[in-house]
């Protein structure tokens, strides 16, 4: 059998994380997207992957990039990390990354 890549739980969208970082309501939240505080609730209790377009007007409504939609507010992202940044520093980070990566294997 040959090996399974990746995770086999659904990634976890850190919905009222973000929300809360933020300091909005349910209600605030669902202001912003036109939709109610119920359809938000639902969205932060399921288990089910939201769609890319409510994912993107989600990340918007929130100041976000829809890709930290997956990550914790205070674990910041590599690319939040770099951003604004001088070349070299960035250059440098991804040898390290890649030098990890090689040890690895």
């Amino acid at each position: 059998m040959p090996a399974r890549i990746g995770s086999r739980r659904p990634y976890r969208i850190f919905l009222v994380e973000w929300r809360e970082w933020r300091g909005l309501t349910q209600e605030a939240l669902a202001n912003r997207l036109g939709v109610t505080g119920t359809t938000v609730s639902r969205w932060e209790r399921s288990t089910a992957l939201l769609n890319t377009k409510v994912m993107g007007a989600v990340a918007e409504a929130l100041d976000i990039d829809p890709p930290d939609l997956y990550r914790h507010p205070n674990q910041p992202s590599a690319d939040a990390l770099l951003r604004g940044q001088p070349v070299e520093i960035r250059e440098q980070a991804i040898a390290v990354i890649e030098a990890l990566r090689k040890a690895r294997h």
